[in-house]
C-alpha cells in the first residue's frame, strides 16, 4: 500500500519540482499520509483510533489505520479494521485517487494469512480474488497479490504453483508509466525464490534496478527537502538484498548490509524485518565464532517476535505466527546448550512452543483479583508508559527511564495478577516455578527440535539437563509403529518400538528411576503411544506412571484450578444420530457398566446425549465421560468433533472450536471415542484438537485415544480405570487399567491407545 501512495506523492513532486512542492503536498495530501510515508505508524494509530471507536472514519482514513495495524503486527485489530473498510466499501466508499480500495483490502488479507502461517487460507483467498478482479486491478496491487499468492504456494510446498506465479509476474507489463512498480515485483519474486531455496536467483533479481524509479525518488527527495520522506520505503528492499546475499553465500556483503540497516534508526520502526535482521546478523556472528554476540542478536530478535505475538487473539493464529520463526528459537536453544546453559535453553524451548494454550488459559480464568481497582490502575499506567515509549528515540536518558518504569509496573502487576500479567507483558516462563511444581518422585521429559535436530530436556526439582538425540527419520518411525500396532496378528511392532525406545529414552534412562514421568512431546511424538515403547524386556508403562502435557508452562494454570462441582460424574453414551449404522451398543454397555461402579452418576443416553445437555451440565460434574463417535479432521483441526445427538437446528457436532466457548468445572474428562486424542501439530508445535479444547474449557485432565479400539477392550479398560479411580490418582488409575487390560489382550493395540493429558493426581 505504501508504494501505491508513494506513486501519488512522487507524481505530485515530480511534476511540480519546485521549492513549494512540500507545501503543496501538505495542502492536498490526505490526513495520515505523511505519517504513513515516514513509517510513523503509532502516530497514525493515535490519530485515528479515537474516531474509529466512534465509527467516525471514512475509508481513506481507515486504510491508513489498517496499514498501521498491519505494519505494527496488531493482527486482531487489523482484521476488524479491514472488516470495517469492507462494510463502508459496500455502502459506496470504493475509490481513493482512482485506486479501488477493495484491492487494498484483498492484498492486506492475503498478507495477513501469510504472516499468521495460514498458507492454504492465503492461496484460497488470493485465487478467488484474482479470478474475479485481476483484469481490473491496479498494477501495484496486482503485482502484490500475485507475489503473495506465489509466496504462500512456495511456503506450502507447491513448487510448480510458485514458479507459475513468478512467470506470471514476469509477464506483467511494467514499462512507462508503471516503472515505479518494478521494485515491488523484484521483491515479490525474490521472496518466492528464497522460499524455494533458489538463493542465487533471489540475489540476481535483487540486483535489478529501475532508473526511472530512482530518478523520480531523487527528484522528490530534493523537492521535499527532507531525506526522511522515502527512506523507510527502502528498508525492505535493502533487507532483501542483504538477505539474498547471505543466503547465496556472499557473507561479507550481507554483513555490511545488515549492519547498515541495524545502524539506521528507522529500522526499529519496521517490526516486519527487524526480527529477521537481528536473526540473520546473529547467524553471521555465530558462523564467525562469536557466540556471545550471536546470542545477543538472537535474544533481541525473540523479544521483537514475542512483542508482536501479544497482539494476536485466536489460537491458530498465535501458533502460525510463531511457527514460521522456529529456526530462530532453535538457534537460541542450540547455542545455549553448546554454551552449557541447559536451564536457559529450556526456557526458550517453552517460548518456542508458542505458548498459545498458556495465553488462552490465562484469558479464560477469572483474572481480576479482589483488589481489581489497583490492577486496573497498573494496567492503565503500563499502557501509558508503553505509548510514550513508542514515540521517543531508542537511546538517551528518557528511553532508559521509561524502560525502568515499565519494568517496575510490570513487576507490580505480576505480584497482583500474575496470569493477567502474562497477557500484557512479555516474560520468560518461570523455569524455577516449573521445577517446583514437579513432584519429588517425578521427572519431566520435554522434547524439542526442527528438521533432523532433536533435543530432550530432563527436569526434576533439583536440575535441568539437555541431551541431543538423533531426529533423522523420526516421523517415519512413529508412523511405522502406529501402522504396525493395527496388525494385531503380528509382532512387527516390537522392532520399531525398541528402536524408538533406544533413540528417545535410552540416552536419558536415568530419568526413569523416578516412578512418575511427565512427557511434553514435539512434532510427530504427539502421536506416539509412549506407554508401549519397549526396551526388549519391559514396556515403559511397566516402569513409570505417565502423563502428557502440551507444554510445561501449562502446569501453573492447571495447578490453581479449584474444582467446585458438586456432582460426581456425568455419563453421555451412544448418541442417537438418526442412522442405525452409527449406533454404538458397545458404548452404551460401557456407560452402563461405569454407572454400576458409580451409582450416584448421571447418565444421558441416546436422545438425551446432546451438545446442549453437556454445555448446561458441564459445570456441575467433577468427572465427564463421553462414549460417542469422534472424528479428527486433519486439514481443519478446529473442526475435529464429537458426534452427539442432534437437537432442533443444532446438528449435535461438538467441535474443537466449540470448546473454546464452553465452560466446564471438571477434574477429569474422558473421551471414549475414535481418535479423540489426535490433533494437528502446527508449525509452532502447539496442537489443535479436542484434548486441548477440553483443557481450555476447564478440564484439569483428559483421557483420550490415539486410535479406535474395539468395544470389548475399551469397555474392560474403562471399567477398570473407573474402579481404580476410587482408590488412586488418575494417572496411576489409567496405568493399572492398561496393565490389567494387557493381561487379557497382550497386543499393545488394545491397551496403549489411551493416554492422559493434564493433571495426573
Amino acid at each position: 500500500m505504501r508504494r501505491a501512495l508513494l506513486r501519488f506523492a512522487l507524481i505530485i513532486v515530480t511534476l511540480l519540482n519546485s521549492a513549494c512542492a512540500a507545501g503543496i503536498y501538505q495542502a492536498i495530501a490526505p490526513e495520515g499520509d505523511e505519517n504513513n510515508l515516514k513509517a510513523r505508524f503509532d502516530e497514525n494509530i493515535a490519530l485515528f483510533e479515537p474516531r474509529y471507536e466512534q465509527n467516525a472514519l471514512v475509508n481513506t482514513q481507515l486504510m491508513y489505520l489498517c496499514e498501521a495495524y498491519a505494519r505494527t503486527k496488531r493482527f486482531t485489530r487489523l482484521s476488524a479494521c479491514l472488516d470495517r473498510m469492507e462494510a463502508r466499501y459496500n455502502t459506496g466508499e470504493k475509490t481513493y485517487f482512482n485506486i479501488d480500495l477493495y484491492d487494498y483490502i484483498a492484498v492486506s488479507r492475503t498478507k495477513a494469512f501469510i504472516d499468521l502461517g495460514d498458507y492454504s487460507g492465503a492461496i484460497a483467498y488470493s485465487a478467488g480474488y484474482l479470478d474475479k478482479k485481476k483484469s481490473d486491478m491496479s498494477r501495484t496491487f496486482m503485482v502484490q497479490e500475485i507475489s503473495y499468492s506465489g509466496l504462500a504456494k512456495a511456503l506450502s510446498g507447491d513448487r510448480q504453483g510458485a514458479e507459475a506465479a513468478i512467470a506470471e509476474l514476469e509477464s506483467v507489463y511494467l514499462g512507462y508509466p508503471f516503472n515505479l512498480v518494478q521494485p515491488e515485483r523484484n521483491e515479490g519474486e525474490a521472496r518466492i525464490f528464497m522460499a524455494l531455496k533458489q538463493y542465487d536467483k533471489a540475489y540476481e533479481v535483487m540486483q535489478r534496478s529501475s532508473a526511472f524509479a530512482e530518478f523520480a525518488k531523487a527528484v522528490a527527495q530534493t523537492a521535499l527537502g527532507s531525506p526522511g520522506w522515502f527512506v523507510i520505503l527502502e528498508l525492505p528492499t535493502q533487507y532483501m538484498r542483504a538477505r539474498a546475499a547471505y543466503l547465496s553465500g556472499r557473507i561479507e556483503e550481507a554483513k555490511k548490509g545488515y549492519d547498515a540497516l541495524l545502524a539506521n534508526e528507522r529500522t526499529r520502526d519496521n517490526g516486519e524485518i527487524l526480527w529477521q535482521l537481528l536473526f540473520g546478523r546473529g547467524r553471521i556472528a555465530e558462523a564467525e565464532g562469536k557466540g556471545e554476540a550471536a546470542l545477543r542478536f538472537y535474544l533481541q530478535s525473540v523479544e521483537v517476535v514475542e512483542q508482536q505475538r501479544r497482539s494476536i487473539s485466536s489460537e491458530t493464529s498465535k501458533i502460525g505466527f510463531v511457527g514460521d520463526k522456529q529456526a530462530l528459537y532453535q538457534g537460541v536453544v542450540d547455542l545455549l546448550i553448546r554454551q552449557g546453559q541447559p536451564a536457559k535453553a529450556f526456557e526458550y524451548v517453552e517460548r518456542a512452543k508458542s505458548r498459545a494454550l498458556v495465553d488462552l488459559l490465562a484469558e479464560r480464568q477469572d483474572l481480576m483479583p479482589q483488589d481489581a481497582s489497583s490492577v486496573a490502575q497498573a494496567l492503565g499506567q503500563l499502557a501509558s508508559l508503553e505509548q510514550r515509549y513508542a514515540y521517543i528515540d531508542a537511546g538517551g536518558r528518557e528511553s532508559a527511564r521509561l524502560r525502568s518504569a515499565m519494568a517496575s509496573v510490570a513487576g507490580e502487576l505480576r505480584q497482583k495478577a500474575p496470569e493477567l500479567a502474562s497477557l500484557v507483558t512479555v516474560e520468560a516462563p518461570d523455569t524455577a516455578g516449573i521445577q517446583a511444581r514437579l513432584g519429588a518422585d517425578e521427572t519431566l521429559l520435554e522434547f524439542y527440535g526442527l528438521g533432523d535436530e532433536l533435543y530432550v530436556f530432563t527436569a526434576t526439582r533439583q536440575a535441568i539437563r539437555a541431551v541431543k538425540l538423533n531426529g533423522q527419520g523420526l516421523e517415519a518411525d512413529v508412523r511405522a509403529l502406529r501402522e504396525a500396532m493395527h496388525n494385531v496378528d503380528s509382532d512387527a511392532w516390537r522392532s520399531v518400538s525398541r528402536r524408538l525406545y533406544a533413540r528417545l529414552l535410552t540416552p536419558v534412562e536415568d530419568a526413569l528411576t523416578r516412578p512418575r514421568l511427565t512427557i511434553v512431546s514435539h512434532g510427530a511424538l504427539h502421536y506416539l503411544p509412549w506407554s508401549a515403547l519397549f526396551d526388549g524386556q519391559r514396556f515403559l508403562v511397566d516402569k513409570v506412571t505417565l502423563r502428557q502435557l502440551p507444554s510445561a508452562s501449562v502446569m501453573q494454570f492447571l495447578a490453581v484450578r479449584k474444582v467446585s462441582a458438586v456432582r460426581d460424574m456425568l455419563l453421555l453414551g451412544n448418541p442417537d444420530l438418526g442412522d442405525k449404522d452409527m449406533d454404538l451398543p458397545g458404548a452404551e454397555a460401557e456407560v452402563r457398566a461405569i454407572k454400576a461402579l458409580w451409582p450416584n452418576s448421571t447418565m444421558l443416553m441416546r436422545k438425551a446425549a446432546t451438545k446442549n445437555a453437556l454445555g448446561k451440565a458441564g459445570q456441575l460434574f467433577k468427572v465427564i465421560h463421553v462414549a460417542a463417535h469422534g472424528e479428527f479432521v486433519t486439514d481443519r483441526p478446529l473442526n475435529s468433533r464429537l458426534l452427539l445427538t442432534p437437537e432442533g437446528a443444532d446438528n449435535g457436532q461438538l467441535t474443537a472450536g466449540d470448546l473454546y466457548g464452553l465452560r466446564l468445572n471438571a477434574d477429569l474428562v474422558t473421551l471414549s471415542a475414535c481418535e479423540t486424542g489426535m490433533g494437528k501439530v502446527l508449525s509452532g508445535d502447539d496442537v489443535v484438537g479436542l484434548t486441548r479444547g477440553f483443557l481450555y474449557a476447564g478440564a484439569n485432565a483428559i483421557v483420550a485415544s490415539l486410535w479406535p479400539v474395539s468395544d470389548d477392550e475399551t469397555r474392560f479398560l474403562m471399567t477398570s480405570f473407573y474402579g481404580n479411580l476410587k482408590k488412586m490418582p488418575k494417572a496411576e488409575a489409567l496405568r493399572q487399567a492398561q496393565l490389567e487390560t494387557r493381561k487379557r489382550s497382550p497386543h499393545p493395540f488394545y491397551w496403549s491407545a489411551f493416554q492422559l493429558t493434564g493433571m495426573g493426581r
